[in-house]
């Protein structure tokens, strides 16, 4: 780690504290806290530098840390079931060893406690390691001072006594789900299965092998709808882990418009109607311009441990600016039957994981009716005159997948989405696989005073 042996330390109320320097060592900016025997001696802000080895290369880590945003930002969480703020709690987690220790030994714990907690919640539905991190946490509440326990766990400052029952609540119903989820998901054949669906055209698909294959359950099926006549080959390791792999044709009506994705997720559905897997998996070939595949292995980590009933769940990372045009209302009134109420904003550009009762909530004539619009049936545009070489029905179709599956107009943004487990409920995606933080926001952009230091158990009163 950079050596960078600072404390800084600033006043409140005419008393200040201290962060002792170590070789490797927090910076306190803007510092305000008191005693440790009456309250955590936490600063409002901490600066962190480390390399990742002794090359000047790798010293890319400088980072901020906002205790007192993450602080209100728990509360939000656990009181009011606003947006969790995982990206700052697995920040804490990944922080160096001696930087977690210097939050224990200069008395701020608290900050450190919730964020194990909180990766701990979002990791029950899906990994082992769950317990671990609670345990980390517990084992820091019963380290305490005695007189500092009752801060945590009975004063309103951090919402402790919250984040134990959302822990429990959460891990009741991990149980609950997987000791049932044959039962509840599986159908008549009680059976929980899951295929992934591909529209391909020329597409390079070294992502199969590559980053597919790695988080894919075993026996998982895998369709391809061919567009372009292709039929690509894979090596044995990736038709030995799937269920089945299958590649069909599917190409775009001739001297018509290109039918895009649309045209192979809705044959998917017509043609599979009465024998969907029980979550399907909806992507284009080239997902991963589109979406995070860490965030894709946390919804398919659930499936394989049976603690995933999520309807409808978009995987895409963008999210479309809400719109309103002729063409939209066109397309949406020849699937719907009626003129949109107001304008759509979902997910951009098509890929998600959709329950097999949800899809079925409608009618096989209600896709049927979709897939006339870009397969040729339909022999005109709807939002242009004359002759198009791409269907802007499918484009149209962009905006109203979510509709069509049963979702709002204006779905909330997944971090704000309370119907989603916590593991899910990622603004990035990727936040508990990240090892450095540079395009995040951890603390505000505020002036910094470097003032006094003091050290309270040298102070004299």
């Amino acid at each position: 780690a950079r050596d960078r042996c600072r404390a800084l330390a600033g006043m409140s109320r005419g008393r200040s504290a201290v962060l002792m320097p170590l070789p490797r060592t927090l910076v306190a900016l803007l510092l305000v806290a008191a005693p440790r025997a009456l309250a955590f001696t936490c600063y409002p802000e901490y600066q962190f530098s480390w390399c990742d080895n002794t090359s000047e290369a790798s010293c890319i880590h400088d980072y901020a840390f906002s205790v007192g945003h993450f602080q209100r930002k728990l509360s939000d969480f656990y009181l009011l079931n606003r947006r969790p703020p995982l990206a700052e709690a697995f920040f804490v987690t990944k922080l160096p060893r001696p930087y977690q220790e210097q939050f224990l030994e200069s008395g701020c714990q608290a900050p450190v406690i919730f964020a194990y907690l909180l990766v701990a919640e979002s990791k029950l539905p899906m990994d082992d390691d769950a317990e671990r991190y609670s345990s980390i946490a517990m084992n820091i509440v019963n380290d305490l001072p005695d007189m500092v326990k009752p801060i945590l766990q009975d004063s309103r400052s951090w919402p402790y006594r919250e984040a134990i029952a959302r822990y429990d609540q959460t891990y009741q119903a991990a149980q609950f789900a997987q000791q049932n989820a044959a039962a509840l998901l599986g159908g008549a054949r009680g059976i929980v299965s899951l295929e992934f669906v591909v529209v391909h055209c020329r597409e390079p698909l070294d992502w199969i092998a590559k980053d597919l294959l790695p988080i894919a359950p075993p026996g998982s099926l895998l369709t391809f709808y061919a567009k372009c006549g292709e039929t690509p080959e894979f090596p044995e390791a990736v038709r030995s882990h799937f269920g089945w792999l299958q590649i069909l044709p599917c190409k775009d009506p001739e001297g018509g418009p290109r039918g895009d994705e649309c045209l192979g997720y809705l044959a998917h559905l017509v043609g599979r109607y009465s024998d969907l897997a029980t979550f399907t998996v909806f992507m284009q070939a080239d997902p991963m311009d589109h979406m995070h595949f860490p965030y894709l292995h946390q919804a398919l980590k659930m499936i394989a441990r049976g603690t995933y009933s999520v309807p409808f769940l978009s995987l895409n990372g963008a999210r479309h600016v809400r719109t309103h045009t002729p063409c939209l209302d066109a397309v949406h009134e020849a699937i719907f039957g009626e003129p949109m109420r107001e304008p759509v904003g979902p997910y951009c550009c098509a890929q998600f994981i959709v329950q097999d009762v949800r899809i079925r909530a409608r009618p096989i004539e209600f896709y049927r009716n979709m897939l006339q619009l870009v397969d040729g049936t339909v022999d005109y545009d709807l939002c242009f005159p004359g002759k198009v070489t791409r269907s802007t029905h499918c484009y149209g179709m962009e905006f109203t997948w979510h509709l069509a599956f049963g979702e709002d107009y204006e779905p909330p943004l997944r971090q704000d989405d309370v119907r989603l487990p916590t593991p899910l409920r990622a603004k990035f995606g990727d936040e508990h696989v990240r090892r450095q933080w540079n395009d995040v926001v951890l603390n505000p952009s505020t002036p910094k005073k470097i003032v006094e230091q003091v050290d309270y158990d040298k102070v004299i009163r």
